[in-house]
């Protein structure tokens, strides 16, 4: 059976070869008993070959890799046939030795693959083991510093964590497991001695340091004897303080090291000592010492207390009280320590303290009266009627003043507890009189700006009420109207706070209304003076226009001209629509107007008709004449006839259309058409239309006959003989007929020109000349073989 250990060690691999086996091109059921045979032997043989490349020693991993591939591979190729087992008796038994085969070379590969592993953590557990002895043996007889010792540690460190990567294979191998245990002893060893040394360095510092605190407390106490001072109890002192915290930052060391543990408790009995002489020099010294220091200003704070005592006491005395407070508090402390050594010290110092306290105290009330006398004044300066933002910011300093005094003085000490209470209610309606002021100020101030721009927006108003405001006006009176509602909006936090002001802002929007209806009904006023101008100018304009478009000589242009600047009076009461619903006076005029453009409508249709009979029957008249004078000029008889079949499309439009007209409007037979520069009734050009279409006819018809000539019969005939001459008889003899046909087709359609004669090629011929000779020519053809 294979072993998890390993398996834990060569999951990775596993993991990569698999990948490779999977994406192998031979990967999946094999559909053959053959196919799968072939693929079980050569499993077996890759196998076998990479057994053999792993039995030398040491073996590669990329020879390992490979065998624990074909250990994969072979699995893959019997579970391919799994199928055929059951159904082919050699297969079978070839599928019988390969499993025996899989599980044996399986066990052998991953054994080689452990004791590789084996090895190659050997390797680098000794190279690290190797290094680390060689630096043991480098600082073996030197101090360490604190660097050296790190890093020596860190050595050790890092080869115990290797150890622990590789111990699980000390199952695998007995010789790799009893390696690891001699190597765990040497790390041992190497780390005790590690910290024996730095113990040992510890120790030996630490008793160099104590040794000094210890030299100069002695040195101290030795000064401190013949001849004290205040300095000199000082140092003393802090010689004791030193010793004593040395010998508490070497505390861990005694219980490691007898030796300094015997000097850590010399250095205590030395502390006891020195304190105990240090009491018995302060009891020597006595009191009277320290009141040739603090005398002289223990009398200027006595005479000090006397001055506060009186009522007013000058800014001078209060001075010249704080420095002596200042000075007497500064030795006090100084002092303190040696009272606590000497009753009678502590005695005096009792009662210069008691002095101080007095002044001190007094000095607090004193400053606390002060502070409120501040505030009082800077509350009366915000109460008036015009206070300013100065007045208001002194009041906040004053009571921020008083506030901060009372922070610092002992509210709770009898003689200052009531100027205290009183301070604290000062500064609580103080804070609420500062409130009430500033929303006071605030509202009265808000009420202005509302007045002055009501102000404005009123005589801005006014001025737009003139006769011809300019459009500058309008908007400087709409913007000072928005500014009235953005003094409001900035305000609108009264509105809930003040019922008056809510009035008054209520009215003050009423106002806004108002002044805004006063501008838009006069922009009505002057958008209606101003439509009623343009549309009257634009009716008269357009009279004129129509007088025009209605004359005898008028041009399409003139009736279109007409026509727009009738369309143009309807967009005008279109865009004034919404104006006729604003201003009676212009929905009355719009109506009078719209009424006067219905007719100047119906005198446009009329003046379009009329322009239109002109077109068809005036000028269509003098069109076909000039046609019929430039077809009987044209040479061209195929421009000849498009001329007069054009002149006689004019004329018969000229009957037919003049004639639908006047029938449909009767009217129309009272215009003048104007006819060779002269005046004539419709009636009559249609006439002339018919005459001169008449007239037209029998040329026209003449010209369509020679043209049809030309084209057909005699175009055939012309055809024939270049047939002929190149001998295409058949195509010629086709030709021939075409002649005599087309002949006869003009013969029976225009009898009348059957006997006229044309010109065919420098000889008159008429239909029937020509008709007999293509007959004459065509017999020989039709003849010939």
């Amino acid at each position: 059976m294979v072993r998890a250990p390993v398996w834990v060690l060569i999951g990775l691999l596993t993991f990569a070869s698999a990948n490779a086996v999977a994406a192998s091109p031979e990967a999946g059921a094999a559909k053959t008993v053959a196919e799968a045979s072939k693929r079980v032997e050569s499993a077996r043989a890759a196998l076998a070959t990479a057994v053999q490349r792993i039995e030398k020693e040491p073996p590669s991993n990329a020879d390992l890799d490979a065998a624990l591939a074909a250990v994969e591979a072979l699995k893959d190729a019997l579970n391919a046939g799994v199928s055929f087992e059951t159904e082919d008796l050699d297969y079978a038994r070839t599928v019988l030795a390969a499993r025996k085969q899989f599980r044996a070379q399986r066990e052998y590969v991953e054994e080689r693959r452990a004791k590789v592993h084996i090895h190659d953590f050997r390797r680098r557990i000794d190279s690290a083991l190797t290094a680390l002895n060689d630096r043991m043996a480098k600082v073996a007889g030197k101090d360490l510093d604190a660097k050296a010792l790190d890093e020596s540690r860190a050595e050790v460190e890092s080869l115990r964590k290797l150890m622990e990567e590789g111990r699980p294979l000390g199952s695998q191998d007995p010789k790799f497991a009893t390696y690891l245990t001699e190597v765990d002893a040497t790390l041992a060893r190497h780390g005790k001695s590690l910290d024996d040394r730095w113990l040992a360095q510890s120790a030996q510092k630490q008793r160099g340091l104590l040794d000094e605190r210890r030299k100069a407390l002695s040195t101290a106490l030795a000064e401190l004897a013949p001849a004290w001072s205040d300095e000199k109890f000082g140092l003393t002192d802090k010689a004791v303080m030193a010793l004593q915290k040395q010998l508490d930052e070497g505390k861990p060391l005694e219980e490691r090291d007898r030796a300094y543990r015997s000097e850590a408790e010399k250095a205590r009995g030395e502390i006891t000592q020195a304190r105990r002489r240090m009491e018995e020099l302060v009891v020597q010294a006595g009191v009277s010492r320290v009141k040739a220091e603090m005398g002289p200003a223990h009398d200027e704070l006595v005479v000090a207390a006397k001055a506060l005592r009186a009522r007013k006491p000058t800014p001078e005395q209060l001075a010249e009280a704080k420095t002596a407070a200042f000075v007497v508090r500064k030795l006090v402390e100084r002092y303190e320590p040696q009272a606590a050594r000497s009753p009678a010290i502590s005695q005096y110092i009792t009662e210069v303290k008691n002095t101080l306290a007095e002044v001190e105290v007094s000095l607090q009330v004193r400053s606390l009266d002060a502070a409120r006398i501040d505030v009082v004044q800077a509350l009366r300066n915000i109460e008036r009627r015009s206070a300013t933002p100065e007045q208001f910011e002194e009041a906040k300093t004053a009571l921020v003043v008083l506030e901060k005094t009372l922070e610092t003085v002992q509210t709770k000490h009898p003689a200052v507890s009531p100027t205290a209470i009183e301070a604290r209610q000062l500064l609580k309606d103080g804070r609420a009189t500062m409130e009430r002021r500033r929303y006071e100020v605030d509202l009265q101030q808000q009420r202005v700006k509302v007045d002055e721009a009501r102000k404005n927006a009123a005589a801005l108003v006014s001025q737009v009420q003139q006769d011809k405001p300019s459009e500058a006006q309008f908007q400087a009176a709409e913007n000072a109207i928005q500014q009235i509602g953005a003094v409001l909006e900035a305000g609108v936090q009264f509105v809930k706070k003040d019922r008056d002001y809510a009035v008054y802002a209520k009215e003050t929007k009423e106002r806004m209304a108002d002044l805004a209806g006063r501008i838009t009904r006069k922009k009505v006023v002057m958008a209606a003076a101003d439509a009623r101008v343009q549309i009257s100018e634009r009716l008269a304009s357009t009279k004129q226009m129509l007088e025009s478009a209605k004359l005898i000589s008028a041009t399409d242009g003139d009736v279109e001209t007409a026509s727009k600047s009738v369309d143009e009076i309807m967009k005008l009461f279109e865009a004034r629509a919404e104006l006729e619903r604003q201003d009676g006076g212009y929905a009355g005029y719009a109506e009078r107007a719209r009424a006067e453009w219905l007719k100047l409508v119906e005198t446009l249709e009329f003046a379009k008709q009329a322009r239109t009979l002109r077109r068809v029957t005036g000028e269509a008249l003098a069109a076909a004449s000039s046609a019929a004078e430039a077809a009987a000029a044209a040479v061209d008889l195929r421009k000849r006839k498009e001329l007069y079949a054009s002149a006689l499309e004019k004329l018969k439009a000229c009957q037919e259309e003049g004639a639908r007209m006047m029938k449909e409007t009767a009217s129309l037979a009272s215009i003048d058409v104007l006819l060779s520069g002269a005046p004539t009734r419709p009636q009559e050009v249609m006439a002339q239309c018919g005459q001169k279409a008449e007239t037209l006819r029998e040329p026209q018809k003449r010209a369509d006959v020679q043209l049809r000539f030309i084209e057909g019969p005699k175009k055939a005939y012309d055809a024939v003989k270049p047939l002929v001459s190149k001998g295409r008889k058949d195509e010629a003899l086709s030709k021939l007929n075409e002649c005599i046909a087309e002949g006869r087709i003009l013969e029976n359609q225009f009898p009348e020109f059957k006997e006229q004669k044309f010109d065919v090629n420098g000889t008159r011929m008429s239909m029937l000349d020509l008709i007999q000779v293509c007959v004459k020519e065509r017999k020989p053809l039709q003849s010939a073989p």
